[in-house]
C-alpha cells in the first residue's frame, strides 16, 4: 500500500528528529512500516547500529512514536535469524558505508534458510511448552497450564507464518494468521482456541491492557543490572505502554476486538515471562517455566496479585485448556510433517 501525502509528511516528522539525534549512525526502518502493513497507530521501529549497548529507546513527535532499536555491526554483518528476516525488508535511511544495504541484500537471498531455522526454533519451543501444559493439568495447575498454552500458541502461529514465508508481526497476527493458504485441515481454528480467542471481547481486551499496565510498571520500577539493561530496554520508560495502549485502542475503535485480544495475549506471555526472569535473577534462582505464575504472586517476594494474572484472561477451565491443547498438539504434528 502506497503512502499518502499525509503519512509521507507523518514519516519525515517523526524519523527527522532520530537522524539529527545520531548523525553519523547507519539508521534503517524495519518492522511493519518496511512490509508495508502498518496502521495509523503502529509505531516506527528504527535498527540504529551502535557500537555500544544501548536499550531500546521510544521518542514521540506528535501522535507518532519511534521504537530505536540499537545492534552493533557484527550483530548486522552476522544476523541471529530472528535478525535477519527483519534485515532482509529493512528500508536504508542513512547507510554511508553500505552496511545496511549489503546486510539487507544477504538476509534477502538467504531468508528461506533464514525462516526455516526461525521457524524449527518456535516449533521445538511450542513443543515443549505443550509438554508443561500436560504436566501442568495432572497437577491441577490451571493458571500455569494457561499461560503455557498461550506461550504454545503463540509459538506455533509464528512457526506457521514462517513456513509460509510470512515474517510475524505482534499486532497484525490474526489478520496474518487469516491470510494463509487454505489447508485441509486448518491450522487456523487449532490455533484460535488454543489462544483463548473465543474468549475475545472489548471488556476481555481492555482488562488484558489493565494488567499489563502492572506488569510493566512493576518491570520498569525493578532495578536491573547493566548488563541485562538492553534486553528489558522495551520496558523502561513510561511511553512503552502507552504505545501498546494506543495500537490497542485502534483495533477496538476499528471492532477488531479478536486482533486486539490476540496482540495482547502475546504481550502478555512476553512480560510475564521477562518479569520472572527479572525476578529469579534477581532472587538467584533457578528458572522453571512451570512456576512462573506461583513465584510471581505468592510468597513474600511476589510482585503481583492473582487478580493481576487473571485480569491477562488466564480463566480457563482445566477441560477447556485440555481440548484447546489437544487441538493444538495435532496442528503441531501436522506442521511438522510439512517440514
Amino acid at each position: 500500500m502506497e503512502q499518502t501525502g499525509d503519512q509521507a509528511e507523518v514519516s519525515v516528522r517523526t524519523i527527522l528528529p532520530v537522524l539529527k539525534t545520531f548523525p553519523t549512525n547507519e539508521i534503517a526502518i524495519i518492522g511493519c512500516h518496511a512490509l508495508n502493513i502498518a496502521r495509523r497507530s503502529c509505531e516506527y521501529d528504527l535498527l540504529v547500529v551502535s557500537p555500544d549497548p544501548i536499550p531500546e529507546k521510544l521518542i514521540k513527535v506528535g501522535d507518532v512514536s519511534a521504537r530505536l532499536i540499537f545492534r552493533n555491526e557484527a550483530d548486522v554483518r552476522q544476523p541471529d535469524p530472528e535478525l535477519a528476516l527483519t534485515l532482509a525488508s529493512a528500508i536504508p535511511l542513512r547507510d554511508s558505508s553500505f552496511l545496511l544495504a549489503g546486510a539487507a541484500l544477504d538476509c534477502r537471498r538467504a531468508f528461506v534458510a533464514n525462516s526455516k531455522r526461525s521457524m524449527e526454533m518456535h516449533l521445538a519451543s511450542s513443543l515443549k511448552s505443550l509438554a508443561r501444559v500436560d504436566e501442568l493439568l495432572s497437577e491441577k495447575e490451571t493458571r500455569e497450564a494457561d499461560l503455557s498454552l498461550l506461550s504454545a500458541a503463540r509459538d506455533f502461529a509464528y512457526a506457521e507464518l514462517l513456513t509460509n514465508g510470512r515474517v510475524p508481526c505482534p499486532s497484525h497476527l490474526l489478520g496474518q494468521m487469516k491470510a494463509l493458504p487454505k489447508r485441509r485441515p486448518s491450522s487456523f481454528k487449532p490455533w484460535a482456541d488454543a489462544f483463548g480467542l473465543e474468549l475475545s471481547s472489548r471488556v476481555t481486551c481492555e482488562n488484558r491492557l489493565e494488567g499489563l499496565s502492572v506488569i510493566y510498571d512493576a518491570v520498569r520500577t525493578s532495578g536491573v543490572g547493566a548488563g541485562a539493561a538492553p534486553y528489558f530496554g522495551r520496558y523502561r520508560e513510561v511511553e512503552a505502554f502507552k504505545v501498546m495502549e494506543t495500537k490497542a485502542k485502534e483495533l477496538l475503535e476499528m471492532m477488531q476486538s479478536a486482533e486486539c485480544f490476540a496482540y495482547l495475549g502475546q504481550e502478555a506471555v512476553q512480560s510475564l515471562f521477562d518479569l520472572y526472569l527479572m525476578h529469579v535473577s534477581k532472587l538467584r534462582k533457578e528458572r522453571d517455566y512451570s512456576r512462573v505464575v506461583r513465584d510471581l504472586t505468592v510468597g513474600s517476594d511476589r510482585l503481583i496479585s492473582e487478580e493481576v494474572v487473571k485480569s491477562l484472561g488466564l480463566v480457563r477451565s482445566q477441560e477447556m485448556i485440555g481440548s484447546a491443547a489437544t487441538g493444538l498438539k495435532s496442528a503441531v504434528s501436522s506442521l511438522a510433517k510439512r517440514i
